[in-house]
C-alpha cells in the first residue's frame, strides 16, 4: 500500500498512456473501412458506364452498315441486295448478275453511290421504242393525242403556248377526233393548221 501510494502519480499516467493506446486503435478499425470503401465503390460505377456504352456504339454501327438496294429492270437478277455504303450503283449492277442484252445503259449513273432503300430501274431498248411509237407513227408524223409539249413543239409555227394549250384542250376535251378539230384551240387558226397538218396525225 505504501508503494502504490508513493507511485500514484505514476500509475495514474501509465493508465492514460494504455488508455490513449487502446482508443488510438479503436478508432482507427472503426474509421478503416469506411475510408477503403470509396474508392472500391466509385471503380464499380465507372465500369458499370463503361458497360453501357459499349454495346450501344456497337449497335450504331451495325446498323449504319446495312443498306438495302431494290433493282429492277434489265438485269439478270432483279431483287433487293444488301450492300456496303460506299458501293456505287454498278456494283450492285454487278451484283445482280449484270445488264441483259437489250439494256439501255446510258439512261444509268454507274457512278452514283447508293443509299439505303434506292430503287435502281434499268430500262431496256425496247421500252424507249415503245415510247417512240406511241407519239410518232411509222412516217414520222406526231400523235396528236399522245404527243408531249416538246414534241408538238417541234411543229412549225407551234410554241410554247401553243403546244400547252393544244394539251390542255386533249384535258379538257378528251382525244382529238379529227385532225382538223386542232382549229378549235385557242391561237391555232386556219393558217397554223396548213402548216402542220402534214405533219401530224389522229389518232
Amino acid at each position: 500500500m505504501k508503494w502504490i501510494k508513493n507511485n500514484y502519480i505514476l500509475l495514474i499516467i501509465g493508465a492514460l498512456v494504455v488508455f490513449s493506446l487502446f482508443w488510438d486503435l479503436l478508432i482507427s478499425d472503426l474509421f478503416k473501412p469506411s475510408i477503403e470503401t470509396t474508392p472500391f465503390h466509385s471503380a464499380e460505377v465507372d465500369s458499370s458506364i463503361d458497360t453501357q456504352q459499349l454495346p450501344i456504339e456497337i449497335n450504331q454501327s451495325t446498323t449504319q452498315e446495312k443498306l438495302y438496294v431494290d433493282v429492277k429492270g434489265a438485269i439478270y437478277k432483279p431483287g433487293v441486295y444488301l450492300v456496303e455504303p460506299d458501293d456505287r450503283v454498278i456494283d450492285v449492277i454487278e451484283s445482280a448478275g449484270g445488264f441483259t442484252d437489250d439494256a439501255d445503259e446510258n439512261q444509268i449513273n454507274l457512278a452514283e453511290k447508293v443509299y439505303d432503300a434506292m430503287v435502281i430501274y434499268v430500262p431496256s431498248v425496247s421500252d424507249y421504242s415503245e415510247l417512240i411509237v406511241q407519239t410518232q407513227s411509222n412516217d414520222g408524223k406526231i400523235r396528236i393525242n399522245q404527243a408531249t409539249q416538246t414534241e408538238l413543239e417541234q411543229l412549225p409555227g407551234i410554241g410554247a403556248t401553243k403546244a400547252l394549250a393544244i394539251i390542255q384542250y386533249r384535258e379538257d376535251n378528251g382525244p382529238f377526233k379529227t385532225a382538223e378539230e386542232l382549229q378549235n384551240v385557242s391561237g391555232i387558226g386556219a393558217k397554223t393548221f396548213e402548216q402542220i397538218k402534214e405533219f401530224i396525225i389522229v389518232p
